[in-house]
């Protein structure tokens, strides 16, 4: 089969496409499977849902593939194996709870292509290096039963776990943006530096340095964060806004409204390197200029110093704010948004898993 020629049928099994709430996938499913559908292709989308918790649903139905849901992994097993065996490409996502159980079931039941797409590698290597069988993660016993292995982080961290594990088609399968959901405005710049995200302890000496800092240091000026989980603000700048809650229809104005925004990655993230944000690309897609911590892989999304400022201390941020001329910090974000709508959108992605696909069936 010549995939993207033809349509195809896909099923994917992930932790949810309904809830985005502390499942940032959700995103990045209900992009890539968008842009299948506007190519023919068809997608059933199978995730838990279990009578017993509350789980709080941004989505009541998804307007590009169907979605049926199972209450037990073992309602799942035994009422969609039809489906999982005359679909022609299976995905499962990482995070789902039972994932060996329903790896082993895939491998034993699927026809089609199969593939395991990972959007925490740096959890899965920590299952494999504790020897540890982890609920909602694979194995090392497991992880080559797949056609494909697709990761949100790409570089010399992906293609050691594929050697390792003898994966022989394991690809970087990035995060990306919709250009219909992030754009430029007009907007009047409200604020000097924003930040969004929640609360990481890991990220919180980061943040104050390069936030936290220089808002105190230059009281006269806007700052903003948005973002849950920040219990301790006694101590902080008074030109500083909190917004704990930001609708994800709100984001687009948020940024546009910032003269730059700050993205900083977790820990695990930074360490990895060629893990970029959905919120690095979203930011560049709005043209505001980006300051960011430098990672390994960085200039492979977007060029230090040309499309992105680095940034490691409050006298960096401050250089950048009043020190370089506006007119240059717009040429920046012109660049970045230039590039990320020239290589980094859900399309781009979506051509990606069809050129995997055809690559694995060659």
């Amino acid at each position: 089969m010549k995939f993207g020629s033809t349509p195809l049928d896909l099923v994917i099994i992930g932790r949810s496409i309904l809830s985005s709430l502390e499942n940032p996938a959700a995103g990045l499913y209900r992009g890539l499977i968008n842009e299948l559908a506007q190519h023919g292709h068809r997608t059933t989308f199978l995730e838990r849902l279990d009578p017993t918790r509350v789980q709080v649903r941004d989505m009541l139905r998804s307007p590009y593939c169907e979605v049926w849901t199972y209450p037990t992994t073992e309602q799942l097993l035994e009422e969609y194996t039809d489906i999982v065996q005359t679909a022609d490409v299976i995905m499962m996502g990482s995070g789902v709870e039972d994932a060996e159980d329903i790896a082993v079931w895939i491998a034993e039941e699927a026809r089609g292509v199969t593939i395991y797409y990972d959007t925490n590698l740096n959890r899965t290597i920590e299952s494999f290096s504790a020897a540890r069988k982890l609920g909602d993660c694979l194995s090392c016993r497991t992880i080559g039963n797949f056609n494909l292995f697709l990761s949100t982080t790409g570089g010399p961290i992906l293609e050691e776990l594929a050697r390792e594990n003898d994966l022989q088609f394991a690809r970087p399968l990035y995060e990306s943006v919709d250009p219909f959901d992030f754009y430029r405005t007009d907007a009047e710049k409200t604020y000097e530096l924003g930040f969004i995200g929640t609360y990481k302890e890991d990220r919180r000496e980061t943040l104050t340095a390069l936030l936290l800092e220089p808002a105190g240091y230059t009281p006269a000026r806007n700052f903003v964060l948005a973002g849950s989980g920040y219990i301790d603000r006694e101590n902080w700048p008074t030109n500083l806004t909190y917004l704990e809650h930001l609708p994800a229809t709100n984001l687009v104005d948020f940024y546009n409204r910032q003269v730059c925004t700050l993205v900083i990655n977790r820990a695990d993230r930074q360490a990895m390197g060629y893990t970029p944000t959905r919120r690095l690309m979203a930011a560049a897609a709005c043209g505001v200029p980006v300051l960011t911590t430098y990672w390994a892989g960085l200039e492979h999304f977007l060029e230090p110093d040309r499309e992105v400022y680095t940034v490691d201390d409050r006298q960096s941020v401050l250089d950048i704010l009043y020190g370089s001329d506006e007119k240059y910090r717009r040429k920046m974000g012109n660049r970045a948004r230039k590039r990320i709508l020239a290589e980094h959108t859900i399309g781009h992605r979506a051509q990606e898993l069809l050129g995997y696909l055809s690559e694995v069936t060659d």
